[in-house]
């Protein structure tokens, strides 16, 4: 599997601090449940990642499972006009096949928001037609600490900016 640096991993780290589970480190495995990886315009979506530290140190994947992601077609972010101001991202795209259910990550780094949907293939035992199915879905973005300014949202390989005014 891939060797990932202390740095890459560093960069991760607060990222991993917004998440809903701790980080743990146990019996010299980092095991992460979500994990965003931005490599250039490249985006991937990994979960339960084991790492595991070697003599020179970086850290080595030792397992995980890669999420294909879902194609989007569009996206738009609307800025509420609420008291306290809400943003809410609204993205139209279609999955590989109906028999995969979509899941989403968003965390946020500095003034970057990123967004992920990702294709789980449900567990069948039928045959599943190969047809796209497409989806729309709203995903509230966390505002709430945020000063005036202008900030991005980075979905899937795309992005969109929006201002805080």
């Amino acid at each position: 599997m891939r060797k990932w640096t202390l740095g890459l991993i560093a960069g991760l780290m607060p990222l991993l601090a917004a998440a809903a589970e701790p980080v743990l480190f146990i019996d010299n495995m980092l095991r992460l449940d979500d994990v965003i990886v931005i490599e250039g315009e490249s985006t991937r979506f990994y979960q339960q990642v084991q790492l595991e530290p070697s003599k020179d140190g970086n850290f080595k994947v030792v397992g995980g499972l890669e999420k294909s992601l879902a194609t989007i077609t569009e996206t738009s972010v609307n800025v509420l006009q609420t008291t306290p101001v809400q943003v809410q991202l609204e993205v139209s795209g279609y999955m590989d096949t109906p028999c995969v259910q979509l899941e989403t990550a968003v965390t946020r780094r500095g003034d970057v928001f990123y967004v992920v949907f990702a294709q789980t293939p449900l567990q069948t035992l039928v045959a599943c037609a190969q047809v796209i199915e497409p989806f729309e879905r709203v995903v509230a973005l966390d505002v709430s600490d945020l000063g005036l300014g202008d900030y991005t949202v980075q979905v899937n390989n795309q992005s969109i900016a929006f201002r805080l005014e």
